[in-house]
């Protein structure tokens, strides 16, 4: 009789905690739903794309939740990153994997971006960074950085750059070595990377600025040649190719892929986010598949990622005033 009541005993003192215990359990998994979106602002097969594609195949080894992810692209990536802002629900099922140029630059070259990058969002995590190489068609007789200064100085406005657009960080860093070298280049603009590049082999344009994984293809066919890597350090996959830096200071353009959630989503929700992507860029395969695009982890939590987002905010704002580039 004594041990029952001693068991009877201790179950209702179980069950008197149980109100105070569940609330703690259920923090710890109310942060993400059992569906979660990854919502890309730009077109599918765009590097932040390829990334939140890869990102999204690994979570649910670490996360109980269906992951998927949806390009919602639309005037240089506004179009999704002011949805997410503005409209998406905060509770934790929708996220936004972008790049810097469009969450740091677009706010300051368009006049109507519909969003505001400080305070619409919160910084969740770094996913990768990749970098930029500046190609030419193979009659451009220049080789390096050196070769394009000397002939854009002899010949001023003969040389033309093409861009993925207006205003896309392609054509920012263009502006930034055309203004600090004092030399003159033609900008021609296209819709996307791909027409600029097409018409580049074609021998239409002299000269356009692409990320690492869109260029490799046609530097390892021949079809095109690398001038410069507009990265800090020379690249791997192009160990013989000079960084920019090294003739034009402050050429350096980096594009990085990142995760915010819009403001409001809670910080159980983002702290369990933050582990996952982590955990994700801890996977042997996942570093292989990072490093088959030419590009680095870049390993970085909120507090980092604000600080990154505040710097390229900095850095191109004089830019954009500078070359007058505004996008209505």
């Amino acid at each position: 009789m004594k041990v029952f009541l001693t068991r009877r005993r201790r179950l209702v003192a179980a069950l008197s905690l149980a109100p105070l215990l569940c609330p703690f359990g259920a923090l710890a998994q109310a942060g993400l739903p059992r569906t979660i979106t990854l919502v890309v602002p730009q077109a599918a097969g765009g590097s932040n794309d390829v990334f939140a594609r890869a990102v999204a195949a690994r979570l649910p080894k670490f996360i109980d939740s269906a992951v998927v992810v949806e390009n919602r692209q639309g005037a240089g990536g506004n179009v999704g990153s002011a949805w997410v802002a503005k409209s998406a629900p905060r509770d934790g099922s929708v996220w936004l994997v972008t790049v810097n140029s469009t969450q740091t630059v677009n706010p300051i070259l368009y006049a109507k971006p519909g969003f505001d990058p400080i305070a619409d969002f919160e910084p969740v995590s770094g996913i990768a960074t990749v970098p930029h190489v500046l190609l030419a068609n193979n009659k451009v007789p220049a080789s390096s950085m050196a070769d394009l200064l000397a002939l854009a100085r002899r010949e001023p406005g003969k040389y033309s750059f093409g861009t993925a657009g207006n205003g896309t960080f392609s054509h920012l860093l263009m502006e930034q070595m055309k203004h600090s070298q004092h030399v003159q280049l033609v900008h021609v603009p296209y819709k996307g990377v791909a027409p600029a590049l097409t018409d580049l082999i074609g021998g239409q344009i002299h000269y356009v600025i692409s990320t690492m994984p869109a260029a490799m293809p046609f530097l390892k066919s021949g079809q095109l040649k690398p001038i410069s890597v507009l990265s800090l350090t020379r690249s791997p996959l192009l160990p013989n190719v000079p960084v920019a830096n090294d003739t034009v200071p402050g050429m350096v353009g980096e594009l990085w892929v990142a995760i915010y959630a819009p403001k409001g989503t809670s910080r159980e929700a983002i702290s369990q986010m933050r582990n996952a992507v982590a955990k994700v860029q801890a996977l042997p395969d996942m570093d292989e598949f990072v490093a088959a695009q030419g590009a680095t982890p870049l390993k970085v939590g909120p507090a980092e990622l604000l600080a990154m987002t505040h710097a390229e905010m900095d850095k191109w704002a004089p830019i954009v005033r500078e070359s007058g580039m505004k996008v209505d």
